[in-house]
């Protein structure tokens, strides 16, 4: 099993919902991508360079300066994250090779911890003086959540994991001339995480060693909580060459939380309660955007977006706590995640069907930054593959509203998780959990923009 110190920690990592994916993240990670319905009906394809509506001020604030001699406009946009992870065990821990008076480890051999959720966003903006443009976002950009039962397989790494962040992000808009814009914004963000995860308690004194006993009646059960604000930037250009060609490149700012709550311990049997205060940092990567929206036929535009995610910065989990609310034969050692830094591809296209509606389509290829030795049932994420659709509706009788709506379906590869085996042989509570995720995530988004 993972150590513990890991699973103390992710309580941090892991936001609202979202995104986790993993848990209940649509994107890679922990990420959550689903800041515009415009956008992800063309899967976020051409997101740095197509400037629709205000919510493309989180992928590129210079798309803001595009907008300028607009009236103040406000927009709201609502996203459901439908998560399916079905965990089956290909090989249950077997300890009597070490451990003669230990067998087979019990618990559920099947589990799904998939957690549906809601993710609410909302942009206003403004223009100040000629040729600048105020806006605000307040986002929801990563998080998840994943519950699994307390007697499953994977227990001692993972019960309950739930991550919430939101950013505060005004921007700056400038539009320095016809074929050049420039944005600026400075983010707040605040994160708060819950996680939970079983310890066993009861033991056996083998060749003078304590060896946990693994039977799920004995299990204690430890839950982490802690918050954290943290700051950053976000910068971006968009670049008009000709007409019907729209160019951007966006820069997102990475954020090192320093999350600080408590860890609680209940008994399962053998140790007392406790609680203790604790301390552990997270690093939310940094992003480079790059994309191009062209239009190709009066109607037609095509739409194309590369993004580049550094999430090599989440190399370890490591939380400061006082050990001595814990059975003394659990590790309290730093986790390394080793994960690298991934890209996502996007292609999509939008048909401007009348003055009333648009159309949008889109496909993307979202890698994973983590791999079979590393995954974690708390993230057990894979690469995946999206297909998107959406509109925008402008009702002719309301000419100040503005209406956005779109359905993804992603596909994650099967993620094996192999964690390692010898393990079992230096110390009984570290459970290689052997088994393989079958997942999917749907996303439904609808938005609504209001021109005063």
């Amino acid at each position: 099993m993972p150590n513990l110190n890991r699973r103390l920690f992710i309580a941090a990592p892991c936001l609202l919902t979202l995104t986790a994916f993993s848990g209940g993240a649509s994107a890679a990670a922990f990420q959550l991508q689903e800041q515009s319905a415009s956008l992800l009906g063309s899967a976020f394809a051409g997101r740095s360079a197509d400037a629709h509506d205000i919510s493309h001020m989180y992928f590129n604030p210079a798309t803001l300066g595009v907008h300028l001699g607009h009236d103040p406009e406000a927009e709201v946009v609502l996203s459901y994250i439908s998560p399916t992870f079905d965990f089956e065990a290909e090989e249950v821990p077997d300890f009597s090779q070490a451990h003669p008076s230990q067998g087979e480890m019990p618990g559920q051999q099947s589990a799904g911890g998939g957690e549906d959720a809601f993710v609410p966003v909302f942009y206003a903006a403004t223009d100040i003086i000629p040729g600048l443009r105020f806006g605000l976002g307040i986002n929801v950009p990563y998080g998840m959540e994943t519950d699994y039962p307390e007697d499953w397989v994977g227990r001692y790494d993972a019960v309950n994991t739930d991550l919430m962040t939101i950013d505060i992000n005004p921007t700056l808009g400038w539009r320095v001339n016809e074929q050049l814009a420039l944005g600026v914004g400075l983010s707040a963000q605040y994160a708060d995480a819950s996680l939970s995860s079983m310890v066993p308690e009861k033991t056996n004194e083998i060749n003078n060693e304590h060896v946990p006993t693994l039977e799920t009646d004995g299990d204690g059960k430890l839950t982490v909580e802690g918050d954290s604000w943290a700051y950053g930037f976000n910068l971006g250009a968009h670049f008009t060459p000709t007409h019907g060609t729209q160019l951007g490149i966006a820069y997102r700012h990475g954020m090192g939380h320093t999350l600080e709550g408590d860890a609680d311990y209940q008994e399962g049997g053998a140790h007392t309660d406790g609680s203790t205060d604790g301390e552990a940092d997270l690093d939310i990567p940094a992003s480079v955007n790059l994309g191009i929206a062209q239009q190709l036929h009066q109607r037609w535009t095509l739409l194309a977006d590369a993004t580049w995610t550094q999430w090599s910065d989440f190399e370890e989990l490591a939380i400061e706590k006082d050990a001595s609310i814990l059975p003394d034969h659990v590790d309290n050692e730093p986790e390394t995640y080793d994960w690298d830094d991934t890209w996502m591809f996007s292609l999509g296209t939008r048909y401007d069907h009348s003055d009333q509606w648009d159309f949008r389509l889109g496909v993307a290829y979202d890698q994973t930054p983590t791999s079979d030795r590393y995954r974690t049932p708390r993230i057990p994420d894979e690469d995946r593959t999206w297909v998107a659709l959406g509109g925008t509706w402008q009702p002719e009788a309301v000419s100040n509203l503005t209406v956005d709506f779109a359905y993804t379906y992603i596909w994650l590869d099967d993620a094996a998780i192999t964690l390692a085996e010898d393990l079992a042989e230096q110390n009984a509570i570290n459970d290689p959990v052997e088994g393989e995720y079958e997942s999917n995530v749907q996303v439904f988004a609808a938005s609504a923009n209001w021109r005063f």
